[in-house]
């Protein structure tokens, strides 16, 4: 299985530095495109600077938004990989 572009090693990182949400997103989404160490770094990586964008740098209040979206977003790639799984 070949990996999308945004997941080798520099531009993982500067779509994570750039856009941690989004990217963190990205490697929940493309799951299963990962090997276990890979997977576990990246995970990491992405968790880390989210946190730091999300603490450090966002508007005071704006953390009952973000998390919401974030968690709303997962879920929703868990029920789709459920239904996937279930389906064929």
């Amino acid at each position: 299985m070949t990996q999308p572009w945004y997941t080798r090693h520099m531009p993982f990182f500067f779509l994570t530095f750039l856009f941690a949400p989004l990217t963190l997103l990205l490697l929940v989404w493309r799951w299963e495109q990962f090997d276990g160490h890979e997977r576990g770094v990246k995970l990491f990586f992405a968790i880390g600077m989210t946190a730091f964008i999300v603490f450090g740098l966002l508007p005071r209040g704006s953390l009952p938004v973000i998390l919401p979206v974030i968690g709303l977003l997962i879920a929703l790639k868990l029920v789709l990989s459920l239904i996937k799984r279930k389906t064929g």
